[in-house]
C-alpha cells in the first residue's frame, strides 16, 4: 500500500510529449483533408485514427497514469489533475497482464473512459512492491483463473520441494534396484 509515482522526466516525454505530438499529427491530418497540408488522404485518415486513439488514451481515459495510490479501501490512478478511484470492495473483475517493466491493468472489464491502465512499474518509485500488490489483488479477486491456479501450484511445489525431491530420488533408487535384480 502506498503511493507510486512515475518518474517525472520519463512521464513528461513518454506520455505528455507523445500526446502533444499526436495532437499536432491530428491537426496536420485534418489540414490534409482540406488540402492545407500535402499528405495523401488515406495516410491522413490512418494517422488521424492512430493519433486520435493515443490522444484519447493519454488525456481522456488516463490510460497512462502518473501516480497510483493504494490504501485500505481503494486504488486510484491519477494524471493531469484527474483521478479515477475504485473502491476495492466494489471491484468484481481485476486482470493484470504482465510485461517487462509495466503492467496492463483492467478493472471491472474497463471501458472507454476509465478502467484500462498501463502502469509503468519499471519507472515508478518502489515499482516492485506495486507489481506484487497488483498480482496479489488479482489473485484475490479472480481466484479461479488458470493464472491463479498455476500460482497456487507453484507455491505448493515450493513449499514441498524438498519432500518431492526426496520422493523422486527414492523412486529412482527403487527403479535401479528393480532393474539390477531383473538382470541377475
Amino acid at each position: 500500500m502506498g503511493t507510486y509515482i512515475y518518474d517525472a522526466k520519463r512521464f513528461g516525454f513518454s506520455v505528455t510529449f507523445i500526446g502533444i505530438f499526436c495532437i499536432a499529427m491530428c491537426l496536420a491530418s485534418i489540414a490534409a483533408f482540406f488540402n492545407m497540408f500535402s499528405l495523401p488522404k488515406g495516410i491522413a485518415a490512418v494517422v488521424l485514427i492512430v493519433a486520435g486513439y493515443q490522444i484519447w488514451n493519454t488525456f481522456i481515459a488516463l490510460a497512462n497514469p502518473r501516480q497510483v495510490t493504494i490504501d485500505e479501501h481503494s486504488i486510484a490512478f491519477s494524471a493531469y489533475g484527474r483521478t479515477d478511484r475504485f473502491v476495492l470492495d466494489d471491484i468484481h473483475a481485476f486482470t493484470v497482464r504482465e510485461f517487462p517493466g509495466k503492467r496492463y491493468v483492467r478493472i471491472n472489464e474497463g471501458g472507454l473512459l476509465r478502467g484500462r491502465y498501463w502502469v509503468q512499474t519499471g519507472f515508478m518509485d518502489n515499482g516492485e512492491a506495486l507489481e506484487a500488490w497488483l498480482s496479489e489483488f488479482e489473485y484475490q479477486v479472480n481466484p479461479n483463473t488458470v493464472k491463479a491456479q498455476a500460482r497456487h501450484s507453484n507455491q505448493n511445489y515450493a513449499a514441498h520441494k524438498q519432500q518431492i525431491e526426496e520422493i523422486l530420488e527414492r523412486d529412482k533408487r527403487q527403479k535401479r534396484t528393480k532393474s539390477s535384480t531383473k538382470e541377475k
